[in-house]
């Protein structure tokens, strides 16, 4: 079955091939992630938060590498000088964040429901586009990406339990156990670690990242999965 590319071409879709890949889902699926009705988030926006994430990590180290590698006050001095950085780079973010989303705040139920409409027009012409592959195709497709979702699902029990669950709750637990007794002004404190807890601090946060790259794998496969199955559903 000849398929060259077609007509979606005109509306931004990737060119269909003959056969069904995944690097081809992806594409199309990546390209109905990245629409939306709100306004994308600007260069300022995204380097705050990167910016304000760096200066955390920065002052973690250096609070870790005092007094062994460090003098007390010049940990200090870098540890406040982070800390400031950090909270004007969130405080940035976040004020262009509200900016650029205010109104799906404002008239949450009306924007909810435009981005529905919007959602669910790129998923009908997605689905419409994989009826266009051969059944068999489809049916392997969904085979091989359903199996690879439940071993990814048993191994990251294994790691991480029930982190879906779970949420920030255990990152709000670990930083409410190193500023429990913080006072303000207190900036070395607030870091007041040896170089192996900022290993491991730096390690639980690591791995806490890393589990949330995981589950967005997942969710990307149990897109696919349900892709698949609504194009095997009789019309």
């Amino acid at each position: 079955m000849d398929m060259q590319v077609r007509g979606g071409v005109d509306e931004g879709m990737p060119a269909q091939t003959s056969e069904l890949t995944y690097s081809w889902l992806y594409q199309q699926v990546q390209m109905w992630a990245n629409q939306s009705i709100y306004p994308k988030p600007s260069r300022v926006e995204k380097w705050s938060f990167r910016l304000g994430l760096l200066a955390a990590g920065v002052g973690l180290l250096a609070a870790a590498a005092s007094p062994s590698v460090l003098p007390p006050v010049q940990a200090a001095v870098i540890t406040s000088i982070c800390l400031l950085i950090e909270i004007g780079g969130f405080l940035v973010g976040g004020l262009l964040t509200a900016k650029r989303d205010w109104r799906q705040y404002a008239k949450p139920r009306l924007s909810h429901a435009e981005e529905m409409d919007s959602e669910f027009d790129h998923w009908r012409a997605l689905i419409e586009s994989l009826r266009e592959f051969p059944r068999n195709q489809r049916e392997e497709r969904l085979r091989f990406v359903t199996a690879l979702r439940q071993g990814m699902t048993e191994r990251m029990g294994l790691m991480y339990g029930g982190l879906q669950k779970l949420g920030p709750f255990p990152v709000l637990i670990a930083l409410y156990l190193q500023f429990r007794n913080w006072e303000w002004g207190d900036w070395a404190g607030a870091f007041d670690v040896n170089l192996v807890g900022g290993l491991l601090i730096f390690a639980m946060v690591s791995m806490y990242a890393l589990g949330w790259v995981l589950m967005a794998v997942r969710t990307r496969l149990d897109t696919y999965i349900n892709l698949l199955e609504a194009a095997l559903r009789p019309e």
